[in-house]
């Protein structure tokens, strides 16, 4: 316990939220849709990392955010507060010329707004994320988007107050070897909690896969078990009189069958022939049950 500090309250710092474990993991399946959006954008596969998450006050985020980009803020219903998707400008300007057939990778001039068509890039790869993440979030509760308003300065953005505590999960998009351009997603920690079934939980298909530990550790132990086995060299019948009338020295006389069962815990698994090995008896396996 020698990592536990004194906490004054009105005078220490409030220490980070820590990020849920399940949100890189729900990372990793939205940088997989991301992929599946922007492929026919760009005309080729682009290569979509998502980067560790991170907690951050607004306050921190804006300090820091690019003074011209594409903002797009989104309610999701029911989710309290809002969902940011920020589209670096740059990138917005490469798949509009990779959509037209140029080359892209064009920097191009400062400026402070978008064209018409970069708006429509926008609007549609931004929706497209929205959509992403109902389909990646739609396993903990039924989510509707709404697109509240798109913005190209962090400054003109009413999105949350200066000490919210915030979420935010970046992906670097690479259209080729040398171009790589963020996009990032903020998402307030007062509806992360509302999400919280499903990050503690896993996805669906973690659900579905059985964990290769266990089967292995079961296996060898279940391997361990030891069962009777048994055979039957044959089942004479006497009735009842003939029963009470047995004394020392009668004969019984039995049939032995040529294929003789295998018993193991009331089933028969295998017929075989009693014989000898090594001088000793043995059972061998003829056929299989």
């Amino acid at each position: 316990m020698s990592d536990v500090q004194s906490f004054r309250f009105g005078q220490t710092e409030p220490q980070a939220p820590l990020v849920p474990s399940g949100v890189d993991k729900l990372g990793e399946r939205l940088a997989r849709r991301l992929r599946t959006i922007l492929e026919p954008m760009v005309g080729g596969k682009p290569t979509v990392t998502p980067l560790p998450s991170e907690m951050v006050t607004y306050g921190q985020w804006s300090a820091m955010a690019a003074s011209f980009s594409a903002y797009s803020i989104y309610r999701l219903h029911p989710l309290k507060g809002g969902i940011m998707v920020r589209i670096d400008a740059a990138l917005v300007g490469g798949m509009l010329e990779r959509f037209y057939g140029g080359a892209g990778g064009k920097a191009g001039l400062a400026r402070s707004e978008f064209t018409p068509s970069e708006e429509r890039i926008i609007a549609r790869v931004s929706d497209a994320i929205m959509d992403a993440l109902i389909a990646n979030w739609g396993e903990a509760m039924h989510l509707e988007s709404v697109m509240k308003v798109r913005e190209t300065d962090p400054r003109a953005l009413s999105f949350a107050e200066t000490t919210d505590q915030m979420l935010s999960q970046s992906f670097t998009v690479c259209l080729s070897r040398n171009e790589e351009w963020p996009i990032e997603l903020m998402l307030p920690l007062v509806a992360l909690r509302q999400l919280e079934p499903l990050l503690s939980s896993g996805t669906a298909e973690e659900g579905r896969l059985p964990d290769p530990i266990w089967r292995t550790r079961i296996a060898q132990q279940m391997g361990n078990i030891r069962l009777p086995a048994k055979t039957v060299l044959a089942r004479p019948t006497l009735n009842l009189t003939e029963l009470l009338a047995l004394k020392p020295g009668d004969v019984i006389p039995v049939n032995i069958q040529r294929a003789l069962p295998l018993i193991v815990n009331n089933r028969v698994l295998a017929q075989g022939t009693i014989g000898e090995q090594n001088g000793r008896a043995a059972f061998m396996i003829e056929k299989l049950s």
